[in-house]
């Protein structure tokens, strides 16, 4: 539920982009407050808008497109970024996020190949990598993904992101000692992330190490609740 004082804020910013609609940061904390409570579009019709009036601040693009990819509308989430490239094309952080939409649009070459685009101009910027990676294991190649990983996680070693997918990778390709080697690094970094105890579940388990799978799904299942796999996961290691 909305409080008092954020609908009174709402109202405020409502009444100043009516006032001062030649304002960019006006309707983009407008929007931002909108997303804050809970009022989702609202906030993308808010940056539709304004994206509209002030087509050369690739702000509004780029959170059309994250808001976009949020609700799994991932073809359109690669077009508003592209907008936002438009305005900023040699953003590495806008180009990652492109990759990460083109991947989940069902285009893993068009996103490496944007991921690299990125990495050409920030060598550093580990969700490249990240996207990178992902995309050369969809198109088939583990090994040349295997070495972007390793290339990024030498550029930026404590990237939790890299090393997940890194410890995914691994026992993909049945590597446990290494996946879970990774994925405890992870947990040293984000001890509340629910998939990283997943992975260790599926990494304990398949390494025979029933007790410490059981335990690690479960406490992937006090972090998320709501998700079913890791229930099921823990309940046929049990059975197993």
């Amino acid at each position: 539920m909305i409080s008092g004082d954020e609908k009174g804020a709402i109202f405020c910013y409502q009444e100043s982009v009516k006032l001062r609609p030649g304002i960019p940061d006006v309707w983009y904390n407008l929007a931002r407050l909108f997303e804050k409570t809970g009022e989702r579009k609202e906030a993308l019709a808010t940056h539709i808008t304004a994206g509209k009036l002030f087509p050369a601040d690739y702000r509004f693009s780029a959170e059309r497109a994250r808001l976009l990819a949020e609700s799994g509308k991932y073809t359109e989430a690669v077009n508003a970024a592209s907008d936002a490239l438009a305005s900023a094309p040699y953003s590495p952080t806008l180009l990652a996020n492109k990759a990460g939409y083109l991947i989940f649009a069902g285009n893993p070459d068009e996103a490496r190949q944007t991921a690299e685009q990125a990495l050409a101009i920030d060598p550093g910027c580990a969700l490249a990598y990240l996207h990178k990676a992902h995309a050369e294991s969809l198109l088939g190649n583990a090994a040349k993904a295997k070495e972007t990983m390793e290339t990024g996680l030498s550029s930026v070693p404590d990237d939790g992101r890299l090393l997940k997918l890194q410890a995914n990778l691994l026992i993909r390709s049945e590597d446990f000692e290494a996946g879970l080697a990774s994925i405890e690094k992870v947990l040293l970094l984000d001890p509340n992330d629910a998939e990283s105890w997943s992975l260790k579940g599926a990494a304990s388990a398949y390494l025979g190490r029933k007790e410490d799978a059981i335990s690690a799904f479960e406490q992937a299942m006090k972090l998320d609740p709501k998700e079913k796999a890791y229930r099921q996961n823990r309940d046929a290691v049990r059975k197993g």
